[in-house]
């Protein structure tokens, strides 16, 4: 058996994964979640945790520091004008409902089942991200309609709050079907994960008190507060960067870029199942 990590191998790991989860929220607007849930997962296992708790701990620590990064993000892409406030406004309240309803819900789903919803979700998207084609402004998507869009938003937040997830690997890519050019989708998606990741931070919370003696230590129901001192200021300093990488780099590189990081978070998600 390996010996057990030193608490500085534990905070260098911490800090790599911010650092990580930050690039890639200013680069994709993905909030880093989809880094953060699969590392503070595997980091939480490693260290002897149980699968069970360590899924939910994983999912709603994610999330809060998803809120905390994705601040840094979404602001970043606004002073770029990338943000479309015409979405954000038509999608926001129904994004938001379905985020309580998937944080009411976290507690009754198992940790094993909330690894296949994840893997599978990402994986499929992966996919579509890498070979379908961003559509122009004047030929979007026809079968999206207002309704429709609503409705898929409420399974959106419903997703999103109980993978750990901003939502953006489910927005981003419905924005680029209706025709929203991908840097602006990008931003939009940063946004997005604001509504997502602040009320899901405080469901998981509120989930997980009743568990708090099998959690580690400094933990608030399912989000654990060590960790966040060392993760959070980690991805901050990143994200700028991501931001500014995202409006130097071709929309059909960043495409391919978002699908290669979803396709590698599938894969290594369905090896532990």
């Amino acid at each position: 058996m390996p010996p057990d990590p030193s608490p500085i191998e534990v905070i260098l790991l911490l800090l790599t994964i911010g650092c990580a989860g930050g690039f890639l929220s200013g680069l994709l607007g993905v909030g880093g979640g989809i880094l953060f849930v699969p590392a503070l997962y595997f980091a939480m296992s490693a260290l002897g945790m149980d699968s069970q708790h360590a899924m939910h701990l994983a999912v709603g620590t994610s999330l809060a520091v998803v809120f905390a990064t994705g601040s840094i993000s979404a602001l970043g892409h606004h002073r770029r004008g990338a943000v479309d406030v015409t979405i954000m406004r038509s999608w926001g309240m129904f994004i938001v409902t379905g985020v309580v309803i998937g944080s009411v819900f976290a507690t009754a789903v198992n940790g094993e089942v909330l690894k296949r919803i994840f893997a599978s979700v990402t994986f499929i998207l992966s996919f579509y991200m890498a070979f379908g084609k961003e559509r122009p402004k004047e030929k979007p998507g026809q079968y999206l309609t207002e309704k429709i869009q609503h409705g898929i938003c409420v399974g959106i937040g419903m997703v999103s709050s109980m993978i750990g997830v901003g939502g953006a690997i489910l927005t981003v890519p419905m924005m680029s079907y209706i025709g929203t050019p991908m840097t602006r989708a990008t931003g939009t998606g940063a946004a997005l994960g604001l509504l997502i990741s602040l009320p899901g931070t405080i469901g998981y919370m509120l989930a997980g008190l009743p568990h708090l003696q099998e959690l580690p230590p400094y933990s608030v129901g399912y989000v654990n507060f060590a960790t966040l001192i060392f993760i959070i200021p980690a991805s901050m300093l990143m994200a700028p960067i991501g931001v500014r990488t995202s409006h130097t780099l071709p929309h059909a590189m960043l495409r391919r870029v978002f699908a290669a990081v979803m396709l590698i978070v599938s894969v290594r998600m369905f090896m532990t199942l």
